[in-house]
């Protein structure tokens, strides 16, 4: 009997003390947990959706000065930069020539006297068009640099190859500078409510969204046809290019096109004519931008035309179908204009 209580007694110690060294250990370890300080974890890559290049995030921390509740803080707007990324390998059967010193053919003179009659245009190209499905070619070429034309514009306007004017007015009088479109690409600036999720304070914020290239569906084309009676044919040139931009109501519904800004196109051509487009049906068959354009491998309808009360289509027609056959019938008028200043 004094044997087995000695036993249990024996058992009860050593389990007491199993109990201390295990609370003893988990208390070893709770203490390391909370005294030691967790690495800074690393900000993960962003990637840029409308181009698929990595950018440059905002430094971490980085927040907006503090207001308080009734003021307006300042918009914080910082676009991402995009980093080109060079092709490192041959992409292809063979290794392409990227040639970036060509040059525009010049246009043919034409003397004031020899001005016969002229006609200036205003058309539209809309991108969802079938025909212009190369100004959706959103990749980049071996040297980083995207294909996408409305990044063209921009990436010309930002390296001073060629200067944007304001759409105040299509005649070139006002130019802008590339922080002013970025301004506009930001997008509208908006008000909203905001509450700080530590102090819980409520606060107006002012908000602006990121500009994304894909968004811009139309660009707008002045231009003017004109009858060259020295060498006897109808001639076109083309005198400026603007971005349109959609803007929507509150409630989501479609409110106008807005152009961004006008490029000079003679002063554009240059910068064209350096930049491929994408051929659909054979990859080794290019040609640049300027070429499209003189060429005229684009689709397009005419909005405006010049006119006594200085208006566009839509202000004198009201249905988007009668629109269209209003400006095919001016376009059948200018082909018929050169073919009734010949005799048979």
């Amino acid at each position: 009997m004094r044997a087995e209580m000695i036993k249990n007694i024996g058992l009860g110690a050593l389990l007491i003390s199993a109990v201390a060294v295990t609370d003893a250990d988990a208390q070893r370890r709770r203490r390391s947990t909370t005294e030691t300080t967790p690495p800074p974890t690393e900000q993960a890559p962003v990637t840029n959706p409308a181009t698929g290049n990595p950018v440059t995030p905002p430094p971490a921390g980085a927040t907006p000065a503090a207001a308080t509740p009734g003021d307006v803080a300042p918009a914080q707007f910082n676009p991402a930069v995009d980093t080109p990324r060079k092709s490192l390998r041959i992409d292809g059967v063979v290794e392409k020539t990227l040639n970036r010193e060509r040059t525009p053919i010049q246009y043919d003179y034409i003397r004031e006297d020899d001005r016969f009659w002229e006609k200036r245009l205003w058309q539209v190209i809309d991108v969802r068009e079938k025909m212009n499905l190369p100004f959706q070619y959103n990749v980049e070429d071996e040297s980083g640099t995207n294909q996408l034309f409305i990044n063209i514009l921009l990436e010309a306007i930002k390296n001073n190859e060629v200067e944007a004017f304001s759409p105040i007015d299509d005649r070139f009088s006002t130019k802008i500078s590339w922080q002013e479109i970025q301004t506009k690409t930001g997008g509208e600036e908006r008000t909203v409510r905001s509450i700080d999720p530590v102090s819980g304070e409520e606060k107006l914020v002012t908000t602006r969204d990121e500009f994304n290239p894909l968004t811009v569906k139309q660009f707008k084309v002045k231009e003017v046809w004109v009858f060259d009676k020295e060498a006897s044919a109808l001639k076109v040139r083309i005198l400026g290019i603007a971005p349109l931009m959609s803007r929507f109501n509150e409630d989501g519904s479609f409110r106008a096109s807005v152009p961004l800004f006008w490029v000079y196109y003679p002063d554009l051509r240059p910068v064209l004519a350096k930049y491929d487009v994408y051929n659909q049906n054979n990859d080794a068959a290019t040609m640049s931008w300027e070429d499209l354009f003189e060429m005229r491998f684009f689709s397009s309808y005419v909005v405006k035309e010049n006119n006594t009360y200085n208006r566009e289509i839509r202000h004198y027609i009201k249905d988007g179908v009668m629109q269209l056959l209003e400006g095919q019938s001016i376009k059948e008028k200018i082909f018929n204009k050169e073919q009734d200043l010949w005799q048979y």
